[in-house]
């Protein structure tokens, strides 16, 4: 194994690290909207609760802390944010030859793999575009960084100034959107891996558990 290839392991593993922390954040929040579909279209249980409160909390907590994590830049952790600087850094491990040669398929790698290559670089040149990837942890750091101010202030610490303002939902939503959209980008990338979206498949019913009643009428 070269140095190229050595570094390029280490950013596979570091890209297997962020998708399944990015799905842990697509899963949480695809439960947490379902729930939310549950409540409204069920009159019966329009009644005051702590409990719905207690639920938004939570995932707004686990949501903006997942989204944070993404844009560390501490050099003891794993982040998007240090994965495109890395990229960034060293375009030439990230070459068109490379890219190519993750096509299983010799047929399909003559008639497309190069042109897929020229979305993440100039046409025919030989190595991913720095510039893109640079832009994409400007725009990832940008879309991020609201979070980072209310998990420092708010959730990590309690910081007596406070935040400049507390995210919403529509927030989380649009931060999330915009990593998952990077994510499936990258796993293209490094992988030539085609993915419509995040969010898995469930393989059973989760939902099951709310067609039983939780209580007896007499707890």
């Amino acid at each position: 194994m070269n140095g190229h290839d050595a570094i390029f392991a280490e950013w596979d593993g570091w890209l297997e690290t962020i998708k399944n922390d990015v799905t842990n954040l697509s899963v949480n929040r695809h439960i947490f909207r379902e729930v939310q579909k549950i409540v409204e279209t069920n009159p019966t249980i329009h009644l005051a609760s702590d409990f719905y409160e207690w639920m938004g909390t939570v995932y707004a907590a686990y949501a903006s802390i997942g989204l944070r994590r993404q844009i560390d830049k501490d050099e003891r952790t794993i982040s998007f944010r240090r994965l495109l600087k890395q990229i960034r850094d060293q375009p030439r491990v990230l070459s068109r030859e490379r890219y190519v040669a993750l096509w299983d398929d010799p047929v399909i790698r003559k008639r497309f793999a190069d042109e897929a290559f020229d979305r993440f670089t100039g046409p025919g040149e030989p190595y991913i575009d720095p510039a893109m990837v640079e832009e994409d942890c400007l725009q990832l750091v940008k879309k991020i960084e609201s979070m980072k101010e209310y998990v420092d202030k708010r959730i990590a610490h309690y910081d007596k100034e406070g935040p400049t303002r507390l995210p919403t939902y529509g927030d989380i939503d649009d931060c999330l959107d915009f990593v998952e959209a990077l994510l499936i980008k990258y796993l293209a990338v490094l992988r030539a891996e085609v993915h419509p979206h995040i969010l898995p498949v469930w393989q059973y019913d989760w939902k099951q558990i709310f067609r039983y009643a939780w209580l007896p009428h007499d707890a």
